[in-house]
């Protein structure tokens, strides 16, 4: 009797808040998930995520915030939407998926990746920069972010020679168009 009390009280009650707010930011519909696991069956990265893709939709339907943003699925996800192309509901996984990542990056939580929202920060500050991927940029950006300045420097080296990377920049013409999407897209720290 006291077991069926403990396993009662450990049951996560649904936060319809946290539900509501993905829903409404990824405009994916998450509540109309009925766990069949098409999507966790076609994904290419399950094996090594510590969360299926069936299970972090489930974690976010029940107001698992934690386990959710701590998850290193965020992180390890292709967005290749196999997710979507498998769902009956059509829930793109990715699009919730963005929505989390930024949670995180706005909480300024510790990723369960910590290399990849590195990298994330320096491709999309290289954008914001240029309004295109400056490769030079983002890469020295993404050292001094990790702090692991001479791995990989033989392969750059040999990048730059072979003119693989380019060391000024080059901007797009409007650049204004850029600034509103990013402005649109809310600011990412």
């Amino acid at each position: 009797m006291e077991g069926s009390n403990l396993a009662e009280s450990t049951v996560f009650q649904p936060s319809e808040n946290f539900l509501r707010f993905i829903e409404e930011e990824s405009k994916q519909p998450v509540s109309r998930c009925y766990q069949c696991k098409k999507c966790s069956a076609g994904c290419p990265v399950g094996t090594i995520t510590d969360l299926s893709t069936s299970t972090l939709i489930r974690m976010v339907q029940l107001g698992d915030t934690e386990k959710v943003l701590n998850s290193n699925r965020l992180w390890l996800c292709l967005s290749c939407k196999t997710c979507q192309a498998r769902c009956p509901n059509g829930i793109d996984t990715s699009a919730v998926i963005d929505v989390l990542k930024a949670m995180v990056l706005k909480q300024e939580r510790d990723p369960g990746e910590k290399r990849i929202p590195a990298f994330y920060r320096s491709f999309m500050d290289s954008v914001k920069m240029t309004g295109r991927l400056y490769e030079l940029g983002m890469i020295g950006l993404y050292k001094f972010r990790t702090g692991a300045f001479t791995q990989d420097m033989g392969l750059g080296i040999e990048m730059l020679k072979r003119g693989k990377l380019k060391f000024l920049p080059q901007r797009v013409k409007n650049m204004d168009q850029v600034k509103a999407i990013f402005r649109k897209g809310g600011e990412v720290k």
